[in-house]
């Protein structure tokens, strides 16, 4: 039996300690690639401990912490905004435990894993997903290369998530998200998208769900599966006992991938008495295929689903095919009429400060857009602004048109408002559209959230 140590990096866009007193989602919700991991090595007989940087002091308690447990692994998962911080906490972990083993995995290192061995503080970089391929490193190490990809693991044969992992986590679930009863709780019923978005680090899902390609096993090709309806039940039979949840988040990237799968999936929501309690639930979706799929949504509607997020992205067709969204404007707000026919709750997503393919960002096309949102008026408005994330098409254009205002490549794996990222966008003009457009649509989650700190006993959490 070994003791591994997980490290979650997450203080780019949190802060350290900030997981005690979450004042957003960011800062609330556990990682689901480590409770993921927890589970499967728990499973094998190992002692399994978290670091979160989000629960942590500083970097002073960090390796105190690991100066005390002495851990024999240490592995850390890191986004692309997250890989300063991710390769500080190698290397901090090398210099603390000198014969621990230190195993890097998640997007950016599966996309660039000589930024993680370059490092000098790595042992291993595990690519892809780590379920079935790091208990076997971990008992053999010497049997794997520094790189290796994650065998991809049948995801029925799988054990539920360890939310053990986060020691407080039942207070995590009364975090207040989305006018969501609570207590909440929050899962993935599959793994991987089938589309192609430009502005997506993955794509297809190439970058990180792969399996070897049975004609040529050094090519990668996008695996994309999901769970079945038995499977994610017996999960929520789980959470239900443990947890007594009122109200469930998806956190698959596209809910409704497979009708098929949604429609057995709501009537088992029905049959197993959820829908009758009042349960309530929010899951993403693509505008195209809520239009091809109205019977979907309403059904949806009736087993209790209240928010559905859409990247809707743009409502400027030139800009929605150049983004390769595979939509239009048309379709956009045909999506939208069928939510609201249906009385499900848009949460809409739109990218702000989208350059042409000229390099040039044209204010008109965000005009366009914020009028679209003003009329459509969701209950929900999360707006971004645009990057070339890693690992996207647009990152290779992007460096090639010289447009990154910041060389940190950390500094490209991020969409927030709280900062420039491309050449010859007026932010300024953005930040004053953006702020009128939501100060028009009231945004009431943020009231909810405000009336909560204000109102409730945040040592709770």
């Amino acid at each position: 039996m070994a003791h591994i140590i997980l490290v979650n990096p997450q203080i780019a866009n949190a802060a350290w300690g900030a997981g005690h007193h979450p004042k957003t989602m960011e800062e609330a919700l556990p990682r689901h690639s480590l409770t993921h991991l927890s589970a499967v090595l728990k499973e094998a007989g190992h002692k399994v401990s978290l670091l979160d940087l989000r629960l942590l002091a500083g970097w002073e308690q960090y390796g105190q912490t690991l100066k005390t447990a002495r851990p024999d692994v240490v592995c850390v998962t890191a986004h692309t905004l997250e890989v300063e911080i991710a390769l500080e906490c190698l290397v901090r972990a090398k210099r603390e435990v000198r014969n621990c083993t230190t195993i890097a995995g998640g997007i950016h290192f599966t996309m660039f894993p000589e930024a993680a061995l370059n490092s000098g503080a790595v042992d291993s970089v595990l690519r892809g997903e780590g379920e079935w391929t790091l208990p076997r490193v971990i008992a053999s190490p010497g049997d794997f290369d520094p790189v290796i990809w994650g065998q991809p693991p049948d995801l029925n044969s799988l054990p539920f998530e360890d939310r053990s992992l986060y020691p407080d986590y039942c207070k995590r679930i009364l975090f207040p998200l989305w006018e969501l009863p609570l207590p909440t709780v929050d899962l993935l019923t599959g793994r991987g998208c089938p589309w192609s978005c430009r502005f997506c680090c993955g794509p297809g899902e190439k970058n990180l769900y792969t399996k070897a390609s049975s004609q040529n096993p050094t090519k990668r090709i996008p695996y994309i599966r999901r769970r079945s309806v038995d499977h994610v039940m017996a999960e929520l039979k789980e959470l239900d006992r443990c947890y007594g949840f009122c109200s469930v988040i998806f956190h698959d990237d596209q809910f409704l991938m497979k009708p098929d799968w949604v429609m057995r999936f709501c009537e088992r929501l029905h049959r197993e008495g959820y829908v009758r309690r009042g349960l309530r639930w929010w899951a993403a979706s693509r505008s195209d295929m809520i239009c091809r799929h109205p019977e979907t949504v309403k059904a949806m509607k009736e087993a209790g689903l209240k928010v559905l997020s859409v990247g809707f992205e743009s409502f400027n067709d030139d800009v929605l095919a150049w983004l390769r969204k595979g939509v239009d404007r048309d379709t956009n707000l045909k999506a939208a009429e069928i939510c609201h026919q249906f009385g499900v709750e848009i949460y809409a997503n739109v990218i702000f400060g989208i350059p042409r393919d000229d390099g040039k960002w044209y204010i008109e096309d965000d005009l366009i857009s914020a009028k679209a949102i003003e009329q459509m008026r969701p209950r929900y408005f999360s707006p971004s602004f645009f990057n070339a994330v890693p690992g996207s098409w647009f990152f290779e254009w992007a460096e090639e048109n010289d447009l990154f205002q910041n060389e940190l490549l950390a500094k490209r794996g991020s969409r927030c408002l709280d900062q420039c990222w491309i050449k010859g966008v007026d932010y300024h003009k953005l930040g004053e559209l953006i702020h009128r457009l939501q100060h028009k649509l009231n945004r009431p989650w943020h009231s909810r959230l405000r009336s909560f700190f204000r109102n409730r006993n945040l040592t709770a959490l």
